[in-house]
């Protein structure tokens, strides 16, 4: 049984079979990566074409809750929830994925990577859904910052082999246990990957 049966996942695709353009996928950081920015993250890419790419860590839960970091956040029933590190740019912004707000409400400027994680930078459309008793299901995470990359600069770093690719999906952006997240990525690669989520390193193959 390989990893992504055991885990009930399917086999991530090959490299030669991922698109050009990686708006949607996790990239999930090599083992070996040494910038203390990314070192065991997983970051969901929102947007990557040729004009290049934006996406937020979503592995890195902060010491702030909501309610500090957003001040007319303080009285919804979200003001304890955790806001995570989204990137190193910009970290006075503060930005939500979510699987949906009730009623489908969202601003011009969201965006829906993948099936099930909404990006939203509008906190007047966020702030109404989030005082209202039908967001019990809703899952969110509130991000502080962004990671981007100048055109050509993250295909020269896949090039590199400073990250491995993954679709995104729900489960991994919002999961309950986001310190395993970038051990549960590696493990859905599988092979190899399957040991540097287990110990921490990947070794190398002669």
């Amino acid at each position: 049984m390989d990893a992504f049966t055991l885990y009930g996942e399917p086999t991530p695709p090959l490299e030669d079979e991922l698109p050009v353009f990686l708006t949607g996928h996790l990239l999930v950081a090599e083992s070996s990566m040494t910038d203390p920015n990314f070192s065991q993250t997983a970051v969901f890419l929102l947007n990557h074409d040729e004009n290049g790419a934006m996406g937020l860590v979503i592995n890195r839960p902060s010491t702030t809750v909501l309610g500090d970091a957003v001040e007319e956040l303080g009285e919804t029933p979200w003001r304890e929830e955790l806001v995570f590190v989204g990137g190193p740019v910009q970290q006075y912004f503060v930005f939500v994925l979510h699987t949906g707000l009730p009623g489908g409400q969202k601003s011009p400027a969201a965006i829906e990577a993948t099936p099930g994680v909404i990006f939203e930078p509008d906190f007047s459309v966020v702030k109404p859904a989030l005082n209202q008793e039908d967001t019990i299901n809703l899952r969110a995470r509130f991000l502080v910052g962004y990671a981007g990359w100048a055109p050509g600069q993250l295909e020269t770093e896949l090039a590199r082999k400073d990250w491995i690719v993954i679709p995104g999906s729900p489960e991994l952006v919002f999961s309950d246990t986001p310190f395993s997240v970038w051990r549960s990525a590696l493990r859905k690669k599988g092979g190899i990957y399957w040991i540097a989520a287990e110990t921490g390193f990947k070794p190398s193959i002669n």
